[in-house]
């Protein structure tokens, strides 16, 4: 529940404009609220006075905004995310943890349907191995008792070329690092997965999405129960770490298919 500070509150009525479910409203100058939200923030974000804060959450105290913290020169962004490749080959270095936990950010901060935030990000590197080998073996149970030829080569394909790399199977494509983020809503992973990817970008990392694993992980029970996803399955999937290949440009696109009207 949001708690709103009346010593602070001038009764400005920025929150209450800006209320998504109509929950605040004014009274005798000052802003209050009718019931229980969905604590998306806004009214904690827009308050010139931090009138109102919202203690449950992580993000307590909040960033007072400044130019110089949060302007981002459009260009440069743009050309971040026109720079950014789906990189497939790694060096062995470890990413820093102080790194994990902004990528950890990122994602945290994403937007989510109705502001549920129920987004899991499970980032395997310390434990690949252990992964790896719990990930194989499932592959191996599941290629016996598969009855969908599809899904069957799939598996198949993949189990047979897990050692086609020097150091590590096809799938992982050598990375140091992969993270898993477990949801009811693909669009709230997809989402969250641009945002990681945005700033491991900005940190000099490589990110691949990786469809492949993230469709057998799902499928596979002994795999989201290591993940601590059996409620929610997998829906992105990104291998992290340093690149072992550096691009020196942009790579061209096809012309957009956008229309203004």
């Amino acid at each position: 529940m949001i708690e709103l500070n009346t010593s602070l509150c001038t009764g400005c009525g920025l929150c209450v404009a800006d209320c998504i479910q109509k929950n605040l409203f004014l009274q005798n100058g000052h802003a209050q609220a009718r019931g229980d939200c969905f604590l998306c923030g806004h009214c904690a974000a827009i308050c010139p006075q931090n009138a109102i804060r919202i203690p449950e959450y992580a993000d307590d105290p909040t960033i007072e905004y400044t130019p110089e913290t949060f302007d981002l020169p459009a260009e440069n962004l743009l050309n971040t995310i026109k720079f950014r490749r789906s990189v497939r080959s790694y060096t062995s270095q470890a990413i820093e943890s102080d790194k994990l936990m902004m990528l950890a950010e990122a994602g945290r901060h994403a937007a989510t349907a109705k502001n549920t935030q129920h987004n899991r990000f499970v980032f395997v590197q310390k434990d690949l191995d252990l992964f790896k080998s719990i990930f194989w073996k499932a592959v191996e149970e599941a290629i016996s008792t598969e009855n969908d030829p599809r899904i069957l080569r799939l598996l198949k394909h993949f189990y047979e070329g897990r050692n086609d790399l020097p150091k590590d199977e096809y799938l992982f494509r050598n990375a140091p690092a992969v993270l898993f983020i477990g949801t009811d809503n693909a669009l709230d992973a997809g989402l969250a997965a641009q945002c990681v990817e945005l700033i491991a970008v900005s940190l000099g990392l490589g990110a691949m999405y990786n469809g492949y694993l993230c469709r057998l992980a799902a499928s596979l029970p002994a795999v989201r129960e290591w993940l601590g996803m059996q409620d929610q399955p997998p829906a992105a999937v990104m291998l992290l770490g340093y690149p072992a290949v550096r691009y020196a440009r942009t790579a061209p696109r096809r012309t957009d298919d956008v229309e203004f009207r």
